[in-house]
């Protein structure tokens, strides 16, 4: 048998959640075209060997929550996830995305994407070459667009009611029988075309630019149900969902969010896929949910939680996101080099007065508070073990031993961070997933049977986290490092990265090494897998700044049969297109 490639002696995890066995993995052009026992496969046949002797081989991981539907436009490698194994990403999450749109919505659009995502207006405005209108259109451009990783996209719900009502009504207003009608028309062309899911957003902190609600967060229950049943193909349907209530301030809303979903999953047969996570005003409640959950789908509903494995939260520095950054007194030295700004910030009088100033637009105010609320889970860059830090090395402890105050302990923590020998650096914020300082609640969760990982909101909150990188901290964090509790198998953290997300998104050509199966595949030094610190680069078409994180360890990532990064480095390769339901 003649092979493109042949993966020779590895450690396979096939995704599958089996026990890992020493294996060839033969590759002719797009597939795999055989897996055997190790040394069955003579390298002769072969145009390319890798030897993965005491290397791990996994299927490519699918990441089902990310917000590269800008970025795919013009970007063909949609790092961070390409740095991380990434072989396949899921787009137009939370109900914002941008089709179907007619030509005077495209900034509304932007407006949105910008204000829940976080990612620069100017940069989508520059970047993206919009040559659609239709949802299929939309489809169409970027299956002609080559990328290092694969592309899944979703119906927004967001972008669907503005195409529907947007010239004719109040985009979260209750819908008319007529405009239900044509967002079900809508729908079904989007499915039909290829869409993976329908997705919505019902949670009230998610506001566009302007202050405006993601249109559909306070959709009625007809309207989600019209959509979904005319969305179903094949049998099968996804909708993907932000719940009301997710930051714990309203735990009623949140079990009457998982009543919603039940119900709707029912009536129309339809999987709900919807996030959670421990927040810290309700540190309980996920449990409750989950009970709840499973009541459900005792019933015959078929809803699906997903978290993030890793604590959730935000990375502050001088050069990113932090909570002086409107204040007048930093506004006069932000555009001055890192060096020189921080002579200013040292500065007494100048440190003074920004302390003293208040923070100048609501939303920043809110951050702000966030913020606040959460030194007692704030850690400095050079904290021991920042995967799963000991909350005894907090900022608020560092602030009670030095007697400052909570604004000025967090000042001088930014300016050591900045000023650290390695280089500058960051806070880590965890607000989500860390409520009892540790990840014993996420480890549960993560064992609960049908929890999907996920989460990492890849292309989006641009300077403020890169938890795309999150594949990379399941094999280092949750297999290999962690001492603080109990850790993962490597072939469950394999399935939860592949199989998993690829049965939910019905994708049946990938997910498990198999023969027949997409060659999409990883070739890994679990001894080596290791993140990088996070860094800024200013690489968006605007020229603002986005975080990036590379990771090493990555010995070979194959897409399509082709290797499209070895060592971290990128191939050029561009074998990537569009998945199609």
């Amino acid at each position: 048998m003649d092979m493109d490639i042949l993966i020779r002696n590895a450690d396979l995890a096939d995704g599958s959640g089996g026990p890992v066995r020493q294996a060839d993995i033969a590759v002719q052009g797009e597939c795999i075209a055989a897996v055997t026992s190790a040394g069955a496969l003579p390298a002769a046949n072969a145009a390319e060997v890798i030897e993965a002797d005491g290397l791990l081989v996994t299927p490519g991981f699918i990441d089902p929550h990310t917000h590269y539907d800008g970025q795919a436009t013009w970007d063909d490698r949609l790092a961070p996830s390409a740095d991380h194994g990434v072989s396949t990403v899921v787009m137009g999450n939370c109900g914002v995305g941008f089709a179907p749109v007619r030509p005077q919505h495209k900034a509304v659009l932007i407006d949105l994407m910008e204000g829940v995502e976080d990612i620069p207006g100017a940069a989508l405005h520059d970047g993206i070459q919009w040559a659609w209108e239709s949802f299929p259109e939309y489809l169409d451009a970027l299956a002609a667009k080559p990328r290092a990783v694969e592309v899944a996209a979703q119906l927004p719900h967001g972008a669907l009611r503005t195409y529907a009502i947007g010239d004719d009504g109040d985009v979260n207003g209750p819908a008319t029988d007529a405009q239900i009608e044509t967002m079900a028309r809508l729908a079904a062309e989007a499915a039909e075309a290829g869409a993976v899911a329908f997705s919505s957003n019902r949670i009230t902190l998610h506001t566009s630019v302007s202050g405006e609600a993601v249109p559909g967060t306070f959709a009625e229950s007809r309207e989600v149900n019209a959509i979904m049943r005319a969305a179903q193909r094949n049998g099968r349907s996804l909708f993907q969902v932000v719940p009301a209530g997710l930051m714990g301030e309203d735990p009623e809303g949140f079990r009457r969010e998982i009543a919603f979903y039940r119900a709707l999953s029912l009536e129309t047969g339809c999987t709900v896929l919807f996030t959670i996570a421990q927040n810290n005003v309700q540190p309980d409640l996920w449990r409750e949910l989950f009970d709840l959950t499973d009541t459900a789908n005792a019933e015959g509903a078929q809803l699906v939680p997903m978290t993030i494995n890793r604590p959730g939260g935000l990375l502050l520095s001088w050069e990113t996101f932090h909570p002086f950054v409107d204040r007048p007194s930093y506004v006069e030295v932000a555009a001055l080099p890192l060096a020189q700004r921080m002579a200013a910030l040292r500065d007494p009088g100048r440190r003074e007065r920004i302390l003293k100033e208040p923070v100048q637009t609501p939303m920043l105010e809110h951050a702000a508070t966030i913020v606040m609320s959460s030194l007692g889970s704030t850690f400095p860059p050079n904290t021991e073990c920042l995967a799963e830090p000991d909350p005894a090395n907090s900022l608020a402890r560092r602030i009670e031993r030095t007697g400052a105050t909570p604004l000025e302990g967090l000042y001088d923590a930014l300016c050591d961070a900045a000023e650290q020998p390695s280089g500058p650096g960051f806070l880590n914020v965890f607000m989500g997933n860390y409520a009892e300082g540790s990840l014993d609640a996420v480890h549960e969760m993560l064992s609960h049977p049908g929890t999907l990982v996920g989460g990492g909101d890849g292309g989006a909150h641009v300077t403020v986290i890169c938890d795309a990188s999150y594949p990379t901290y399941m094999l280092q964090h949750w297999v290999r490092e962690r001492t603080r509790g109990p850790r993962l198998p490597v072939e469950q953290a394999v399935r939860m990265l592949t199989r998993d997300p690829a049965e939910l998104l019905g994708m049946k050509d990938r997910g498990l090494v198999a023969k027949g199966r997409r060659a999409d595949l990883n070739v890994i030094d679990l001894n080596r897998i290791r993140l990088g610190p996070p860094r800024v680069e200013h690489d968006l078409p605007s020229g603002a700044p986005r975080l990036l994180q590379a990771a090493s360890g990555y010995v070979a990532t194959l897409v399509g049969g082709q290797v499209t990064s070895r060592e971290g480095l990128d191939t050029g390769a561009r074998p990537g297109g569009l998945y199609r339901k």
